[in-house]
């Protein structure tokens, strides 16, 4: 089916995306050529890898803007198990890699998988088709799909990664307010899930520090309120216009990860603030394509995983900004399509393919798939057959 037959609203979407990329790669290439260069000797190593991971990423998105989502529905019930698996299995010694106090990755030759950002996609699949069909679902299936997703999410927080985790659970939670659930009963979780994070928090010496020093990032300049000060003067330092493409200071200097969790600080430096507007104003303007997306799909499944993409995606990107303008916590955040990150990048571009398949199937029905035959019949909309007419001739 050629591009042109697709539904306006996907042809916006990939248009969208593919900026979106270009726009990353630039960014990336700017803010990673100081520290290539200072630590490997090769300006080009971060962006090299990244391109690497976006021809990879590009050949997800296409597989998903074809294959149809009833498909990658099934997919997921396989595929999301393997992944929770893994996820567990990184915290084993001498499996996982370690990095700056957390494990989250395997090591597979030159490459690094961290598999807390492949199960995004899989993780929308699956809390879309299991929240769409919960009223009609057996008990059994409602209890193995909770603790299945339940302990994907308690896999990436003991990591740790408390902001992957925070941000699985929080578009879960929107995709079940979305679909209608009681709101006493999600607004417990909200309680629940705020205690737990603060016992994380309150438990793990460095998340309290950061804490605090995101409550007063002055009182340790040169310890843990060192990253909040150094975006801060490179948001700050970029003005109105910016200093102009490649030529961030703080990026060469002080910023710590300019190519990852701070990249966008680099961008606010180059750009300025209207830069950081332009770019403000293209998340609202995916977020509203997104959500039409949403509204306009007629099955209940494929509403709530475009929505789910949307505001995981655009979610995200808010959430580093927020990070770097020092609005919320210092958490390792990556902005979708821009940090450094072969598995973000390509769980990133799959999860606009899978937005942009949905938005292809706007007009599609009921999805039917995995569950026990006996249970699909009640599922199946019913024909309605007039009543046969008789004539009746007159004598």
């Amino acid at each position: 089916m050629s591009l042109m037959s697709w539904a306006p609203e996907a042809r916006l979407l990939l248009t969208l995306t593919l900026l979106w990329l270009a726009f990353g790669l630039l960014v990336l290439f700017s803010a990673s050529v100081p520290v290539g260069l200072m630590q490997y000797g090769d300006g080009l190593r971060f962006f090299n890898r990244q391109a690497l991971g976006a021809l990879l990423g590009l050949g997800g998105l296409a597989l998903a803007c074809r294959v149809p989502l009833e498909r990658w529905f099934r997919i997921a019930l396989l595929v999301f198990p393997l992944l929770v698996v893994l996820i567990v299995l990184v915290k084993v010694p001498g499996i996982g890699v370690e990095l700056n106090g957390a494990r989250r990755w395997f090591q597979i030759g030159p490459l690094s998988v961290q598999p807390s950002e492949l199960v995004k996609p899989f993780l929308l699949l699956l809390g879309s088709l299991v929240l769409a069909r919960w009223p009609r679902l057996p008990g059994w299936w409602r209890v193995v799909s909770v603790a299945v997703m339940g302990l994907a999410i308690g896999g990436v927080l003991i990591q740790p990664d408390l902001g992957t985790a925070v941000l699985l659970a929080s578009v879960l939670w929107c995709l079940a307010f979305i679909s209608g659930f009681n709101l006493f009963g999600l607004f417990l979780l909200v309680g629940l899930g705020g205690g737990v994070a603060w016992w994380k928090i309150s438990t793990t010496a460095y998340q309290m520090n950061r804490i605090q020093a995101f409550m007063d990032p002055w009182a340790a300049p040169q310890a843990e309120g060192y990253q909040l000060i150094q975006s801060l003067l490179a948001v700050g330092s970029g003005g109105i216009t910016g200093s102009g493409f490649g030529l961030s200071l703080q990026k060469a200097s002080s910023l710590p990860y300019p190519y990852s969790d701070f990249i966008f600080a680099v961008f606010a430096e180059e750009f300025g603030l209207l830069g950081t507007l332009a770019f403000v104003a293209f998340l609202l303007v995916f977020l509203v394509a997104g959500l039409r997306v949403a509204i306009k799909c007629t099955d209940p499944a494929r509403r709530l995983l475009a929505a789910g993409a949307t505001l995981l995606l655009v979610g995200q990107a808010f959430l580093h900004i927020g990070v770097v303008a020092a609005a919320l916590p210092p958490k390792g955040i990556p902005l979708p399509l821009v940090s450094y990150g072969g598995s973000g990048l390509i769980a990133s571009l799959l999860c606009f393919g899978l937005l942009i398949r949905a938005a292809r199937e706007i007009n599609t029905g009921d999805v039917l798939v995995w569950l026990p035959r006996r249970h699909r019949a009640r599922l199946r909309p019913r024909t309605f057959v007039p009543p046969r007419r008789v004539a009746v001739r007159s004598r």
